[in-house]
């Protein structure tokens, strides 16, 4: 309700009415004096009429019965009530509320794809607007539009996992994983999620997941941090994608690529390691076979066999991203060559696939600093070892100790390190 303090007052010939307007003639208050008499409808309407008022007396009257308001002696009472829109700044979520997983509940990993899910820096909400507007007709039938600052506080709806951007007024995501609202009413996204062992099977997960066992003969792409504190083992196909950090003990004839980078704690073997980040492994850990590649370089502790087997350790531009394009190219071609086209499904992977390829060739136009590329080996490297670094190629023909290998104007150079 407008305040009535400070307007205007009118009053009748004999100071028993008292009309006063709001200062922004958007409300009128009307006070009956006691004077011993009976009170004059007409008295009250001419004083109404003289004033100018034309609006809101319906209004008013609706207002005062609506909240159980009457006439009492003595006392200001609404007597005109403009009809004003108002536009109030506010915030649209880009999720649906109802659609949300209920914190307090426990869900299964396969229960979660039922839910509402965002991937890192997804926007969840927009600040609608920063101002109220105001648009309506006052008492005296005058036309009201005016604009004045009343901004949302974004403390109070700020939960876990989420940020707020002054550049697109959007609140995001800074994991992900599934958006909730705390008892409090703030947006959160819970990010951190267990798991035991997975077997068998295809599946996406959004948010940073453990897995307190093995993972075995499985696709799964995972929307954050991966850490394995089991085996990997025959994820050959699809494989482990993460668009995150990986840590693992073991893997084995698996493939595992990672946007960030790759912790290896013991050993991997004959698998299909790549990272857009650094590859390190822990002391006493050992990688051999397959194909280790880094978009930053690696810190690690043995690599090859005793047994000769073929393992490639290479730095190259942004290897996680070439596999995207790599897999977005296959999910075209089987739907292009699907018996029933799906035309937005194809749509959608040649989109998918231009902007991953706008992005490699935006990799590769950069300056990279070949200086700071390097592998280091902290305890042997065995024969039938190929290095590589960007074009230029090393084949390891002899086993060598603490090592650190790097690119000079004629190639790869190999310095021996006193550790």
């Amino acid at each position: 309700m407008n305040d009535n303090t400070d307007g205007k007052v009118y009053t009748n010939s004999d100071k028993t009415l008292y009309l006063t307007i709001s200062k922004d003639n958007l409300s009128a208050y009307l006070t009956i004096e006691d004077n011993g008499n009976m009170i004059d409808e007409k008295e009250i309407s001419s004083l109404i009429s003289s004033v100018g008022i034309k609006n809101g007396l319906e209004e008013a009257l609706d207002y005062n019965i609506k909240h159980g308001i009457l006439k009492e002696i003595g006392n200001p009472f609404l007597i005109a009530l403009a009809s004003v829109r108002k536009a109030k700044a506010g915030v649209m979520h880009k999720f649906a509320p109802e659609s949300c997983i209920n914190i307090d509940e426990h869900y299964e990993m396969d229960a979660l794809s039922q839910f509402e899910k965002v991937e890192k820096d997804q926007p969840l909400s927009d600040i609608s607007i920063s101002g109220v507007q105001e648009s309506g007709i006052d008492i005296f039938g005058n036309k009201v539009s005016s604009e004045s600052e009343s901004q949302v506080n974004v403390e109070d709806i700020l939960g876990k996992n989420v940020y707020y951007s002054a550049e697109t007024n959007q609140i995001l995501s800074s994991e992900a994983g599934y958006p909730y609202f705390d008892y409090e009413n703030k947006i959160c996204v819970k990010s951190t999620f267990i798991s035991q062992d997975i077997h068998d099977t295809n599946k996406t997960i959004y948010g940073n997941t453990t897995i307190d066992g093995v993972i075995s003969n499985s696709n799964l792409e995972i929307f954050g941090d991966l850490w394995v504190k089991g085996n990997i083992r025959g994820c050959n196909r699809g494989g482990i994608i993460v668009h995150g950090n990986i840590i693992f003990d073991y893997a084995e004839n698996s493939k595992i690529i990672a946007s960030g980078k790759i912790m290896v704690n013991k050993n991997a073997r004959n698998s299909l390691i790549y990272a857009n980040g650094i590859i390190e492994a822990e002391e006493n850990s050992s990688i051999s076979g397959g194909i280790i590649q880094s978009g930053e370089g690696l810190d690690v502790f043995s690599i090859g066999s005793p047994l000769g087997i073929l393992t490639e350790v290479e730095i190259a531009i942004v290897p996680f991203l070439k596999e995207q394009i790599r897999i977005a190219v296959n999910k075209l071609t089987q739907a292009r060559n699907n018996s029933e086209v799906d035309e937005t499904l194809i749509s959608s992977l040649v989109e998918k696939l231009q902007e991953l390829k706008l992005e490699f060739f935006k990799e590769i136009e950069k300056s990279h600093n070949i200086d700071s590329l390097k592998i280091i080996i902290k305890e042997k490297i065995y024969p039938n070892s190929n290095i590589r670094i960007l074009k230029d190629f090393l084949e390891i023909s002899e086993e060598k100790t603490n090592i650190t290998i790097l690119v000079n104007d004629t190639g790869l150079e190999i310095n021996e390190v006193d550790r």
